[in-house]
């Protein structure tokens, strides 16, 4: 998510477009990276890494300092370090993870970092085939709009402060808005997993 403030709304005349100003470029503003994790009772992890963090993260193909984004191997001690505590305390016997087909995560890569941070409960783990996540995947339907529209009406000022909205708002989101996500994706009881092809 980009963390500068832009205008959204300006003064012009009847008829013109409105004119704002801007420090820098939309594509040169600082990002912030997010990874989460939900359950269908709701949140259960997050993670954000701002630009500057990213610049002083050490990159394992170059060597130096600086990535782009998320690596795998910052994924896989996502998964270790924050994900597995939760599902270890979750009262769910077989849980099942879902996650996106991105950084050529393998699924038997997952299986050994979540069981290897004590969580002895995860069943199995599904990669998603390219593309089809936005149609099964919660996370990657409205959620992600409605957390990135509650962050902006927050005005955050800061890369810091965008981090910190991110995070609090992605673990203030409902248990009923979940189920809602889970709903739409047809991944609930009774669904109809065809209603998109038609």
């Amino acid at each position: 998510m980009r963390s500068e403030p832009r205008k959204l709304r300006g003064l012009a005349p009847k008829g013109e477009a409105a004119i704002t100003k801007a420090s820098k470029p939309e594509k040169y503003e600082p990002r912030v990276d997010m990874y989460g994790a939900i359950a269908y009772t709701g949140p259960l992890v997050c993670e954000t890494v701002t630009a500057a963090q990213r610049k002083a993260i050490m990159n394992p193909r170059t060597k130096k300092k600086g990535v782009r984004g998320y690596t795998k191997s910052m994924l896989r001690k996502f998964l270790q370090e924050k994900l597995a505590p939760k599902i270890k305390k979750m009262k769910v016997k077989k849980v099942i993870i879902g996650l996106d087909k991105g950084l050529a995560v393998k699924r038997e890569e997952v299986l050994e970092d979540i069981q290897g941070g004590g969580a002895k409960n995860l069943h199995d783990a599904w990669i998603f085939p390219t593309s089809t996540a936005k149609y099964v995947n919660p996370l990657d339907n409205t959620l992600w709009h409605s957390l990135k529209e509650r962050v902006r009406a927050r005005k955050p000022q800061s890369e810091d402060e965008t981090a910190t909205a991110m995070e609090e708002e992605f673990m203030a989101i409902s248990e009923a808005d979940i189920k809602a996500y889970y709903r739409h994706c047809a991944l609930t009881r009774g669904s109809d997993p065809r209603k998109d092809l038609e």
